[in-house]
């Protein structure tokens, strides 16, 4: 497995590295930490220096040059350090440090087209003098824009409970499903808690279509729709997390899917949330699903998209 992580330096982005031991990471994993240095910008265009602007003009261009060398080496040295947290977390991982100056969220989207890793992870918060990774910004341009799985890192659960817990956010849908089998392909460790999120959303189109709910019970109607429906959308899905030897409980809601979801996450403390993505092109990528960007920054906890 391939993970590119994001880091800045802040303690946002260091909890992305104490988040990486929750995320069932297997053992055989290429990692590179990538720090974004954020310099001034001064465009040097030789055509256009004059006798009259050169004194300014080509010494301007060495300070840039050296700010530019200054601000990458400082960038070098962030990366390294976090390389080294990472190797001491996970002795078995190949990890490497690398560094460049620019745009976070360019720098970061280019490295992942360039390299093609299977998730990137990031936290939700940064600091500006290295690298902002500001949830609605930058870690929302590399969820919308990225051609792989992202995970947005965040210090969540309720803190009451022991075990770690996992809420999987299914719709019957094959995105929903790429989720569940990459949740069933991890590695977790023994007593971890599974739980299948399903909502009958009126606000949303649903090829499965609608269900009749019983708002007295808070459940759904008991016909041969309803029953169709929860084995698409619920039995399926828990079925293939049972095969992996996963224990799994399932919910069903009726409602707006964004608040049903982050609900039942901050209601049962989960630590994270697994939701499939929409958007298969670069030209789509603009396209990720409502639900999933709508729960990906809002959750109080960590939150991955699987592409």
């Amino acid at each position: 497995m391939k993970i590119l992580i994001g880091y800045d330096g802040s303690e946002s982005a260091n909890l992305a590295l104490e988040d990486l031991p929750l995320a069932g990471l297997p053992e055989n994993v290429g990692a590179v930490v990538m720090t974004v240095g954020e310099a001034w910008e001064f465009p040097i265009v030789a055509d256009r220096v004059t006798l009259s602007t050169a004194g300014f003009v080509l010494p301007m261009g060495t300070a840039v040059g050296q700010h530019l060398s200054e601000v990458k080496k400082q960038a070098q040295i962030t990366a390294s350090a976090a390389a080294r947290k990472v190797k001491d977390i996970f002795p078995e991982w190949k990890v490497t440090a690398v560094s460049a100056t620019g745009k976070s969220a360019f720098e970061l989207i280019k490295k992942a087209d360039e390299w093609s890793p299977d998730l990137i992870v990031v936290g939700s918060q940064g600091r500006s003098t290295i690298g902002r990774f500001f949830l609605g910004s930058v870690s929302q341009k590399v969820l919308n824009e990225s051609n792989c799985s992202v995970r947005i890192s965040k210090k969540g659960g309720s803190g009451e409970h022991s075990e770690l817990r996992i809420l999987l956010a299914v719709d019957g849908s094959e995105n929903a499903e790429k989720a569940v089998r990459e949740v069933a392909g991890r590695l977790w460790k023994p007593g971890t808690e599974f739980r299948l999120i399903a909502v009958n959303d009126p606000f949303i189109h649903n090829e499965l279509g609608f269900i009749a709910w019983n708002f007295d019970k808070n459940q759904p109607e008991k016909s041969q729709k309803s029953e169709e429906w929860i084995e698409k959308t619920v039995k399926t899905p828990a079925s293939i997390l049972q095969s992996a030897g996963l224990t799994v409980a399932e919910a069903i809601g009726w409602g707006d899917a964004g608040n049903i979801i982050l609900h039942e996450a901050k209601e049962w403390g989960a630590d994270t949330i697994f939701l499939g993505a929409r958007g298969l092109t670069r030209f789509k990528r603009f396209l990720l699903g409502s639900v999933s960007s709508f729960v990906a920054l809002r959750a109080e906890c960590s939150v991955e998209i699987v592409r």
